[in-house]
């Protein structure tokens, strides 16, 4: 249909399902069995491919408001209001703007009380847990460590340039290092 956006049909869906699981169990783990699914594959980053979790994702950082909005709640209820169930299959970057809304960056529980499920964390996803970027929501390999390679002498010129940066922003007053002091005893 010309001129009809799929926005205008996606957001008061999104609004049913989201408000359907946050009320009915039974609905929220039907919906997320088909959604979610326990993850097997976590090599792509969680907004790539073409899944329903894949799209979902992708909305979560759409330009319209509403859409991103109503995107993340659904995604949200589906996990339970539970923010390390929400990065685990949308990953950090995507799951930011919600979470800044909700004042749940530092991790948490939304407002709602959700009943406790069994552990759906596959054995390819736990293995694979380690290495998963937070931030992307996919697997990267290791970097290797830079120090490993480094000798002795220049593992000290390192820190001593570290010292010396340091030192110049206590100079600039940049930032104010703080002491501690022996606690003394008050006499009376």
């Amino acid at each position: 249909d010309k001129g009809y956006s799929y926005v205008e049909g996606l957001t008061p869906v999104l609004s049913l399902l989201t408000g359907c699981s946050r009320a009915h169990r039974v609905i929220r783990k039907f919906i997320k069995a088909q959604v979610l699914p326990p993850l097997t594959d976590v090599s792509n980053r969680p907004e790539i491919g073409t899944t329903v979790r894949n799209k979902l994702v992708r909305l979560m950082t759409h330009v319209d408001l509403g859409v991103k909005q109503v995107a993340a709640e659904f995604l949200f209820v589906l996990c339970k209001e539970r923010v390390d169930s929400l990065l685990k299959y949308t990953g950090y970057g995507n799951a930011a703007g919600l979470l800044a809304a909700r004042g749940l960056l530092a991790g948490g529980r939304g407002e709602h009380w959700y009943s406790d499920d069994e552990d759906t964390d596959t054995e390819e996803y736990k293995s694979a847990k380690p290495n998963i970027n937070l931030i992307t929501g996919h697997l990267e390999e290791p970097m290797p460590n830079p120090i490993d390679d480094m000798t002795e002498e220049q593992k000290e010129y390192e820190a001593m340039k570290l010292v010396t940066m340091f030192d110049k922003l206590s100079r600039e007053e940049v930032i104010k290092p703080m002491g501690v002091r022996a606690a003394r005893s008050e006499e009376h």
